[in-house]
Parts: C-alpha cells; sequence; structure tokens
C-alpha cells in the first residue's frame, strides 16, 4: 500500500445535507404570509402543495377577492378614447386643444415652459405639502435648486 491509498482509506467522506433553519421566537407576531401554500420543510421541492378549499383560512382569502369583473372594451371610457386628438386639424376652429386635456391638473392645462418653471408653478399650487407631504416639497425644492444652478452656470443665456 502506497502512501497515498493509506491517506484516502482514513479520510471520512462527508455528505451535506441541505437542512431548513427554522427560527423560533415566542415574540413574532403570527401572520398569514403566503396564503395557500403549505412549506414543505423535509421533502423534496416539487410543485406547490395548496391547502384544501374548505380550510378556514383558506375561506377568509376567499372572501377577500374582488368579485370577478370581464374586460368590456366598449365601455363608455374606452370607445371614445382618442376621439378629440386630431380635432386641431380636423375641427372648425371653434375648440382650443387645451380645452379638451381633462386628464392632467388645471394649473397645468397650456403649460408651455421647462421642468424648472414648471416646477416653480408646481411649488406655488402645491404649498400645502410642506406640511401634509414634506418628503415631496423636500424633493421637489430639492431638483428645483439643482435646475436653478445647472441653468444659471452651465448653461448659455
Amino acid at each position: 500500500m502506497n502512501f497515498c491509498s493509506r491517506i484516502l482509506n482514513n479520510v471520512v467522506s462527508c455528505t451535506v445535507n441541505q437542512v431548513r433553519h427554522i427560527r423560533e421566537t415566542p415574540w413574532k407576531k403570527e401572520y398569514l404570509r403566503r396564503f395557500g401554500y403549505n412549506d414543505p420543510y423535509f421533502k423534496r421541492p416539487d410543485t406547490l402543495p395548496r391547502i384544501s378549499e374548505d380550510h378556514k383560512k383558506a375561506q377568509f382569502g376567499l372572501k377577500c377577492l374582488p368579485e370577478y369583473m370581464p374586460y368590456r372594451p366598449w365601455t363608455d371610457k374606452r370607445k371614445y378614447f382618442g376621439q378629440n386628438d386630431y380635432i386641431d386639424l380636423l375641427g372648425d376652429g371653434s375648440i382650443h386643444p387645451v380645452k379638451l386635456l381633462t386628464n392632467i391638473p388645471p394649473w397645468l392645462r397650456g403649460f408651455r415652459g421647462n421642468e424648472f418653471q414648471m416646477l416653480l408653478l408646481k411649488q406655488r399650487h402645491h404649498n400645502h405639502w410642506r406640511w401634509s407631504k414634506p418628503t415631496k416639497w423636500k424633493n421637489m425644492n430639492k431638483r428645483i435648486m439643482y435646475l436653478y444652478k445647472y441653468l444659471n452656470r452651465k448653461t448659455k443665456s
């Protein structure tokens, strides 16, 4: 017996088993996670097993689901979508296209200008954000200050 074979015979072969660590804490709250999924702790991972429909958690989950509404492509909102897109080209000129913009805020309709000017207008209109949405107010002011510095220092006037 040579030296290498004696060493190989003395080495213990070990196999690695995958075991999921489950931390049990008494102070952690119980709440519903991964609804309908039974976690196979010590099984081979196959398709996801589901709990039966008469289970108490399943009944609770089925009550919370919204009622199924089929897709109706010809509702009033969908069938008239885009009908006034070419009113400025095909119309008689009595209606200005700005008057048709109903999906944007009223203070922004017909606005022409750059982002800095738009943010200044938004700042004046949303002055109540100082107290109701302080993070949005702060981010808007940061953007205004950045654009102010950029426009005054880096661009030609």
